[in-house]
């Protein structure tokens, strides 16, 4: 029995002996060219697995072409690939539970007090330097943040949330609450998914993240602008 698939890493070609018992899997490339291959027993192995670790299917194409395969059984004669384009999977994610505005809104707050409120204070320091003033009975001091401060401050944030999310898909906040950013797929969030999104924050912390709130409330997946143009989840971990 020979089966062929269209996925979004590219033609799987699943092999069947009857005599042997073998089931034989090939990813190709392209130009048909196989660029992964795999042969397993086909009384012992696990096909899905065989297909997501060997070959390189995304978990939910593998394990529908799976059960495709198995459900045409082994006793098949060989035939001419018939191939078959899996629909799309928006399931591969519905297991994934959505995080919420709430615990969202709680990261960023915690980020803030955690992470730029003292890094505010060094770039400050840095740039504007410090002041302090009395006058009768009055005293006050504090830290120049204006100008080129404001800039690098901007930036060094932006650059943080992008390393954390592309690294382990959690900033300090969202790891406290119990969040991460996954692809929308339930994949690990790439690095220019990460800056696509992080650059959009700045869009969607206008007047204090209610752009952002507004395209979350309006989404039915939950994503704010910059999750949507980055293909992004936020969900619970």
């Amino acid at each position: 029995m020979r089966q062929a698939f269209e996925t979004s890493t590219g033609p799987i070609e699943v092999i069947v002996d009857e005599e042997s018992r073998t089931v034989s899997v090939y990813r190709f490339d392209g130009e048909r060219r196989a660029v992964a291959a795999a042969m397993e027993s086909w009384d012992h192995a696990d096909l899905t697995d065989v297909l997501t670790r060997q070959i390189g299917v995304s978990p939910g194409e593998a394990e529908e072409i799976a059960s495709r395969v198995k459900a045409s059984g082994a006793g098949l004669r060989l035939m001419s690939p018939q191939v078959e384009h899996l629909p799309s999977r928006p399931s591969d994610s519905s297991h994934l539970e959505a995080a919420g505005l709430a615990l969202r809104f709680v990261a960023v707050l915690l980020d803030s007090i955690i992470v730029f409120f003292p890094l505010g204070i060094v770039v400050g320091l840095l740039y504007g330097g410090g002041y302090s003033e009395r006058r009768n009975g009055y005293a006050s001091a504090g830290v120049n943040v204006d100008g080129n401060a404001v800039w690098a401050l901007l930036a060094l944030s932006v650059g943080y949330y992008i390393l954390c999310e592309a690294l382990t898909g959690m900033t300090v906040g969202k790891r406290i609450v119990g969040i991460r950013v996954v692809a929308t797929d339930g994949e690990h969030v790439g690095v220019g998914a990460a800056v696509v999104r992080n650059l959009l924050r700045l869009v969607d912390c206008l007047f204090f993240y209610l752009v952002g709130a507004l395209f979350v409330l309006t989404s039915s997946r939950g994503q704010r602008l910059g999750d949507r143009a980055a293909g992004t989840l936020v969900v619970r971990r």
